[in-house]
């Protein structure tokens, strides 16, 4: 976001307007954040893996029992 700042001043110095370079400021900062993911994001992912894992595992372990039964 400082970086952003930043950038306000130089467009205004290129010759755009107020409105114009507050919007195109603000339409990065947008597109800026829509990019990345919050720890509430990666925390979901986590569990929703160890989910996954574990109800691999145990389907694993079915086909390996159901196989030894077999054989």
């Amino acid at each position: 976001m400082a970086t952003m700042a930043k950038l306000y001043p130089i467009l205004k110095d290129l010759g755009l307007e107020d409105i114009k370079a507050s919007e195109f400021v603000d339409i990065l900062e947008q597109s800026q954040k829509e990019g990345l993911a919050s720890r509430e994001d990666v925390k979901d992912l986590e569990i929703r893996l160890i989910k996954w894992i574990i109800g691999l595992m145990i389907a694993q372990t079915s086909i390996t029992i159901a196989l030894l039964k077999i054989f």
